[in-house]
C-alpha cells in the first residue's frame, strides 16, 4: 500500500478538514499573494472546478514538503525552496499556463520512485508519450520527463536553477482533469524527493 505523500516524507498530517492552503498563502509576500489570488480567481471562472482544485491541492502539497521560502513568477509559476546554509535551494516548481495542464518540477528521484514501487516502467508496446505505469492503478499512467543541462539548453526561469552544476530534475505533467490516482502518484514522487532534506 502506498502511503500518503505527507506520511512518506515523515511530516505530520494536516488538521482534519483543512487542506493547509491558507498556510501556503500566508507564506507569500504581498506581490506573490496577489499573483496567486488572481490565478486562482481566473481558474474559478472555468466550466468545471477541476483546475482550481488541482492548483490548490498541488500548491498545498509542495508547500508542506518545502515550506522554507516560496515565490511566484507572474501568475504562471510558483517556486519552492529549502534552506541551504546561509542561502536557499530550489527543489520544486509548479507551472500553470492555463492551457489545460499543470506541470510540477522536482529533483530527480526517478530511480528511487521505481525502487519504491510507486511507478513501473512503461510496457514495450506503449508509445513513449504514455508515461510511467502507476503501480497501484496499472490501467493509468503518469507522464514524467527527465531534465538536465544537456537536454534542456534553454530552461524557463522558474526551474532553470534546478538544472546545471550536476543537478537534474523531473517534469511531471498533469492534465487539469487528472485522475485522483495520477495526482496522488505525482505527490508521492515529490514526497520521495523531500526525504532527501527531511532525512527520513
Amino acid at each position: 500500500m502506498i502511503k500518503s505523500p505527507i506520511a512518506a516524507a515523515g511530516m505530520p498530517a494536516a488538521p482534519a478538514g483543512s487542506d493547509d492552503f491558507d498556510g501556503f498563502l500566508a507564506k507569500l509576500g504581498a506581490r506573490d499573494r496577489l499573483n496567486v489570488d488572481r490565478h486562482i480567481a481566473a481558474c474559478e471562472t472555468e466550466a468545471t472546478p477541476d483546475h482550481h482544485r488541482l492548483c490548490r491541492r498541488l500548491a498545498t502539497s509542495l508547500y508542506r514538503l518545502a515550506p522554507h521560502s516560496i515565490q511566484t513568477i507572474g501568475q504562471q509559476a510558483v517556486q519552492f525552496y529549502i534552506p541551504d546554509g546561509k542561502y536557499r535551494m530550489q527543489v520544486f516548481a509548479m507551472e500553470d499556463q492555463r492551457d489545460g495542464k499543470v506541470i510540477i518540477y522536482t529533483v530527480d528521484v526517478m530511480k528511487q520512485t521505481l525502487k519504491d514501487g510507486v511507478l513501473l516502467q512503461p510496457r514495450r508496446t506503449m508509445p513513449p508519450s504514455s508515461g510511467f505505469i502507476i503501480k497501484a492503478h496499472p490501467d493509468q499512467t503518469l507522464l514524467i520527463e527527465a531534465l538536465d543541462a544537456a537536454n534542456t539548453p534553454n530552461p524557463s526561469a522558474w526551474y532553470k536553477h534546478m538544472l546545471g552544476w550536476n543537478r537534474k530534475a523531473l517534469r511531471i505533467t498533469l492534465l487539469t482533469n487528472a485522475s485522483s490516482a495520477q495526482i496522488r502518484a505525482a505527490e508521492q514522487v515529490c514526497a520521495i524527493a523531500a526525504k532527501q532534506w527531511k532525512q527520513v
